[in-house]
C-alpha cells in the first residue's frame, strides 16, 4: 500500500512540475500562428499541431505532414506549412 501511495504522488508531482513547460510550448506554437490564422481555432491548431508530432515521429516528412494539414483543416499550402514548421519547433 504505501508504494502505491509513494507512486501516486511521485506521479502527481511529475505532473504538476512538467505542466508548466507544455503550457509554455503551446503557447510559443499558438502566438505565432493565432494572429494570422484568426479563422481557426486554439483548439484546432493544436489538435493538428499534435497530429504533426504524431507523424513526422513515425517517420514522416514534412511535405506529408504539411498534405495532412490542408486535408484536415481545408487550408492552402502556405497555413500548413506554418503549422508543421511550428509544431516541429515548439510542440514535438
Amino acid at each position: 500500500m504505501l508504494k502505491l501511495t509513494c507512486a501516486a504522488a511521485a506521479a502527481a508531482v511529475a505532473a504538476i512540475v512538467s505542466a508548466p513547460g507544455a503550457a509554455a510550448q503551446e503557447d510559443d506554437y499558438l502566438a505565432g500562428l493565432e494572429d494570422r490564422y484568426r479563422f481557426l481555432t486554439a483548439e484546432q491548431m493544436l489538435t493538428e499541431g499534435y497530429r504533426v508530432c504524431a507523424l513526422t515521429s513515425a517517420g514522416a516528412l514534412s511535405p506529408d505532414a504539411a498534405a495532412m494539414v490542408m486535408r484536415d483543416l481545408e487550408v492552402s499550402v502556405g497555413p500548413a506549412m506554418d503549422i508543421v514548421s511550428g509544431a516541429v519547433l515548439n510542440l514535438c
